[in-house]
């Protein structure tokens, strides 16, 4: 990979703007840019678009502009950088399986494009129907894996202007990393969507979105690292065998092992399972629905 990394490791330190030359520096620093390039969209609304390459590429430059030369640059090109060097990288891999290669880059986007001009950029669907399909293009964009570093994040703006557009919300802030990396690596290496569906239906379920908020702040007071596990809200209709780690404010946390999960007391056995008791859940068809006012 010519150009990208400081000692042309290919797990190495990227060159960066910034002179940097440690990898959790540059992961700290460019978060803290990033973040702040992304308020600004916010605050003054993410640019306009066509959901095309070009879009894509915009909100990527925007976003990075000041850690790296390459901004807004898909892998397939060729950037000459300041040092001399020149940066592409048409082949890349990550885990089991690699992502597209770079001279097929600007037509897998053109398709991406094109189907989203055909669905008329998914308006007028329901928001379960708008779920699915948003979800089939995140898995799409993201097999392609368009940049060298920084596709989740743009990505979700990207997605996130084509909910706007659309009429409906996504809320990735209670998704945690480990989950994202699983729906991603689900659909990519394994070719199984169905995580993602999952995961864009609960994200743009307003009640769903509160449930794993609260669960989420509670963690936060108890020093927990949510971002590092999947954790989700239950799904309805399918049993599943949990350990209780608490109940509170109508809902309960409990998990399987490798996921934590949330529901609502009122689809608990009684009595109610205690901390550290195993139980069997199934989540009622619409848990997610708030509880009826009682006079």
């Amino acid at each position: 990979m010519p150009g990208y990394t400081i000692d042309d490791d290919p797990g190495g330190v990227l060159k960066n703007k910034l002179g940097v030359e440690a990898q959790d520096d540059l992961h700290r620093l460019e978060a803290d840019y990033v973040r702040q390039r992304e308020f600004d969209l916010r605050l003054h609304g993410i640019q306009a678009g066509n959901f095309d390459a070009e879009h894509l590429k915009a909100l990527h430059r925007h976003l990075f502009q000041d850690v790296y030369e390459w901004a807004g640059h898909t892998r397939d090109e060729v950037v000459h950088l300041s040092d001399g060097t020149f940066a592409t990288e048409p082949f890349m891999h990550k885990g089991g399986a690699g992502f597209l290669p770079g001279p097929r880059i600007p037509a897998a986007l053109e398709q991406v494009a094109r189907s989203l001009r055909d669905l008329d950029y998914l308006r007028g669907l329901s928001r379960e129907k708008f779920a699915y399909d948003a979800a089939d293009i995140m898995a799409q964009i993201n097999g392609i894996h368009a940049f060298r570093e920084g596709n989740g994040r743009t990505q979700r703006l990207f997605i996130e202007e084509l909910a706007r557009l659309a009429g409906h919300a996504l809320d990735f802030t209670v998704v945690s990393q480990e989950r994202m990396i699983e729906a991603s690596v689900a659909a990519h290496e394994r070719g199984d969507p169905s995580v993602m569906r999952r995961l864009f239906d609960e994200i743009s379920n307003p009640h769903r979105v509160e449930a794993l908020r609260t669960a989420e702040e509670a963690l936060d007071r108890n020093k927990f690292n949510w971002n590092e596990r999947y954790i989700a809200t239950a799904e309805p209709g399918h049993p599943v065998e949990l350990t209780m780690v608490g109940i509170a404010r109508g809902q309960f946390m409990a998990h399987t092992g490798s996921q934590i999960l949330i529901g609502k007391t009122s689809d608990l056995p009684k009595p109610y399972p205690d901390r550290g008791e195993t139980f069997t859940f199934v989540a009622s068809a619409h848990w997610w629905q708030p509880e009826p006012e009682r006079g």
